[in-house]
């Protein structure tokens, strides 16, 4: 339900202005899962592998936006009322080959896909099919300098499909100007991402940095439009290519037997070119983010684990985000000798886990701060019958 009460610029209240609306909104979700693996040992180190997945997913989402007319009636508003139908098959076949020796260690590996996805609009009778094949290289290369020095380098090659929320066109808002909505002409991302890095072993831990690059094409951002009525859409869209360059540090070291430290920290630069939906959509920025994780086994049988994140200010093709720091808490501890095991946590600590983006146009400047839910904590005990944890673990395992 969305209210919306208006007043003059005295202060007294503006009947015609007022609103009052609904919206309903019902999906279903069906997906079938296929997967197949076969590995073939070579050697003492080695192995050949070979797969099959198929994912079939058809999702429905039916909305309909209702307004209340003088009489308290509410009509379905023209444009917010359609049944909304998603049909994807993504069918998929792998082999990996992989093998080491004192000095050497690598695994190449080749994913072919085909995939098959349908938006339809059923109440308009709107279909846009896509369909296309691609292949997916990736190779990982080791050399050990000593027991304790190695170089890496890395190749792959990555899609990010759409999900289904980015190819919904429902349409919400959160007043009377402001649009949000999928776009169901999104097409999926691209990326060749290549890594040269090199890590030291040692009695603690490790320590290992590295030098990357990813070429991104059809880039998908958050595009947001003005009218010349003021009236502002906010859906995302492919820009035409980014490139990323950037440093990593990775650091995961026991600090003493009861307490490990895992840490990373990323310099990058990114330059993103949209100019294929306005010259104007260009960035160049440089930005960097870390995350530390410290879990502590402070009494037998218990797991305490601390997550902090920062992100610094980026430059975007039509403004910028603002930093922006969190904290995650999770304890468990197991009971009853293993059998069963008490589960406490809070998702965003300081309740500080929103966006905050400035985006600009030639006729328009929106500063907005969002973000999915707020600060939740959890309590969950489980138990389980003739089975401990160990066991679960090592049937799970096998």
């Amino acid at each position: 339900m969305f209210t919306q009460n208006s007043v003059f610029a005295d202060g007294s209240p503006n009947a015609i202005g007022n609103l009052l609306q609904s919206s309903f909104n019902d999906e279903f979700e069906k997906q079938y899962i296929f997967q197949l693996d076969y590995v073939h040992p070579i050697g003492r180190e080695g192995k050949f592998e070979l797969g099959v997945r198929s994912s079939i997913r058809d999702m429905k989402n039916d909305y309909l936006v209702s307004e209340a007319d003088e009489n308290g009636s509410f009509i379905p508003i023209p444009g917010l009322d359609n049944i909304f139908i998603y049909e994807e098959n993504i069918h998929g076949f792998y082999g990996i080959l992989g093998n080491k020796s004192k000095k050497i260690s690598y695994q190449a590996g080749l994913r072919a896909e085909i995939t098959d996805v349908t938006t339809i609009l059923q109440e308009t009778n709107e279909s846009n099919p896509r369909k296309y094949s691609n292949l997916f290289p990736s190779f990982h290369f080791t050399y050990n300098l000593t027991s304790s020095h190695a170089l890496q380098w890395s190749y792959s090659r990555r899609v990010r499909r759409p999900v289904y929320r980015d190819l919904s066109p429902y349409v919400t808002f959160s007043d009377q100007r402001n649009f949000f909505s999928g776009n169901p002409d999104l097409d999926p991302e691209f990326a060749n991402a290549y890594d040269l890095g090199y890590i030291h072993y040692f009695e603690k831990g490790s320590i290992s940095s590295s030098l990357y690059y990813r070429h991104t094409i059809d880039r998908i951002l958050q595009i947001r439009r003005v009218d010349d009525q003021g009236f502002s859409t906010l859906k995302p869209e492919n820009l035409a290519v980014e490139d990323a360059y950037g440093l990593e540090f990775i650091a995961s070291i026991f600090l003493y037997k009861w307490w490990k430290s895992d840490w990373n920290i990323n310099f990058f630069k990114a330059i993103t070119d949209g100019s294929n939906l306005d010259q104007d959509f260009k960035a160049d920025t440089y930005s960097w983010f870390t995350r530390l994780t410290s879990r502590f086994n402070v009494m037998p049988g218990s797991d305490l684990q601390l997550r902090l994140n920062y992100e610094a200010p980026q430059d975007l093709p039509q403004g910028r985000s603002k930093s922006r720091a969190f904290a995650d808490l999770s304890f468990t501890k197991d009971l009853w000798q293993e059998k069963g095991t008490l589960a406490f946590n809070v998702i965003d600590v300081f309740n500080t886990r929103f966006s905050r983006t400035i985006t600009e146009g030639n006729n328009f400047y929106t500063e907005a701060e969002s973000g999915r839910r707020a600060r939740q904590i959890n309590l969950t005990l489980v138990f389980r019958l003739n089975q401990t944890k160990s066991q679960r673990k090592s049937l799970l395992e096998e």
